[in-house]
C-alpha cells in the first residue's frame, strides 16, 4: 500500500462509518481516486456507486478494481449530474484541492435529492501548521493542494449554502463533516 493509501485509509474508514446509506441510494464520490471509499461503502449496503476524478490514471485504476461501479474523468465543479439526482455525496481527502470550494458546495446542494447528505473528510492541521501550509507551502508547491480549512471554515461553507444539521468534528489527523440538504 502506498504512503498516500495508508494516510487515506483512516479517513475512508471514519467516513464510511458515519455515512448513512439506504439500499439502492445513488452515491457520488467526488475526487474518488482509486475507488477505495466506494468499495468500502458498497460492502455495507447495495448502492448505485459512482465516482469522478480529474486524474485519468486514478479512474483507470478504479475501473480495474471495481468493474461493477461507474467511474468517469470529470471535474468537481460543476458536477455533471442533474438537479436532485443524488442521495449521498462523499469527498475523502480532496476538499483542500478544490479551487472553488463555495462553487462545489453549491453544486452539492443542487444535485442532492431532498434529505440527501454530503460527507467530507479532510486533513486536520493545527493552527500553526495550517498557517504554514496555506501561506508558505501550498502557493509554491506542485502538490495540487490549495487550502486546508479549520473546522469552523469548513462548517461555514455548508451553513452559508443553506445546508441543515451541519456536523463537524476532528478526530486524529482528520476533520469530518456531515451536512443535510
Amino acid at each position: 500500500m502506498s504512503k498516500e493509501g495508508r494516510y487515506t485509509r483512516f479517513h475512508i474508514r471514519e467516513l464510511a462509518g458515519m455515512a448513512v446509506l439506504r439500499e439502492e441510494d445513488v452515491v457520488l464520490d467526488v475526487a474518488c481516486g482509486n475507488g477505495a471509499l466506494l468499495g468500502e461503502l458498497s460492502g455495507r449496503v447495495k448502492i448505485q456507486a459512482n465516482g469522478i476524478d480529474i486524474a485519468e490514471n486514478m479512474i483507470r485504476e478504479a475501473k480495474r478494481r471495481y468493474p461493477h461501479m461507474h467511474f468517469e474523468v470529470k471535474p468537481c465543479c460543476p458536477l455533471a449530474w442533474g438537479d436532485e439526482s443524488v442521495d449521498v455525496i462523499t469527498v475523502c481527502c480532496a476538499f483542500h484541492h478544490f479551487h472553488d470550494p463555495r462553487g462545489f458546495v453549491r453544486e452539492c446542494k443542487r444535485v442532492l435529492k431532498k434529505d440527501g447528505a454530503v460527507y467530507v473528510a479532510d486533513p486536520n492541521f493545527g493552527v500553526a501548521l495550517r498557517f504554514f501550509a496555506n501561506k508558505l507551502w501550498f502557493p509554491f508547491s506542485r502538490s495540487g493542494d490549495v487550502k486546508v480549512y479549520s473546522q469552523k471554515e469548513l462548517r461555514a461553507f455548508f451553513d452559508q449554502a443553506g445546508f441543515r444539521n451541519v456536523q463537524v468534528y476532528g478526530k486524529g489527523r482528520g476533520v469530518f463533516l456531515k451536512a443535510e440538504k
